[in-house]
């Protein structure tokens, strides 16, 4: 498909940028639609006519490309979304893992019972008092 690179006078395309965001459409998109316009005005006054069916298909081809384009970036919305759920549902596996692994640790640990000592009896001396 050819191509054409224009220059424009930032107020016109300050203008074309307003006009193309309120129809929720690309610049260039809008640009092809005013191109189009002016070519058929200049057919009409000029009486040169391009076959209708021509242009009923090429405007049926922009109309699902654009659709294509709305849906293509409503899925790749949809994507980066389900990637954010799915790394906090990973951390969350991840958490519960970490706290499943530390309650094998405490159950596998053996369990240290302080034991009990029992005292030896104590050895008592006998004091011997003498009497007076």
């Amino acid at each position: 498909m050819p191509t054409i690179h224009l220059s424009l006078p930032e107020a016109v395309y300050r203008e074309l940028k307003r006009y193309s965001e309120a129809l929720g459409v690309q610049i260039t998109d809008l640009v092809k639609f005013m191109i189009n316009n002016g070519l058929e005005q200049l057919r009409e006054k000029y009486g040169y006519r391009r076959d209708e069916e021509i242009m009923n298909t090429l405007n049926a081809v922009i109309h699902s490309l654009e659709n294509l384009e709305r849906k293509l970036t409503l899925l790749e919305l949809r994507i980066r979304e389900n990637e954010i759920r799915m790394k906090e549902f990973m951390d969350t596996v991840d958490s519960r893992i970490s706290d499943i692994e530390l309650a094998l640790q405490e159950i596998q640990e053996p369990i240290l019972e302080p034991e009990l000592i029992q005292a030896k009896p104590r050895r008592t001396r006998k004091i011997h008092t003498r009497q007076i």
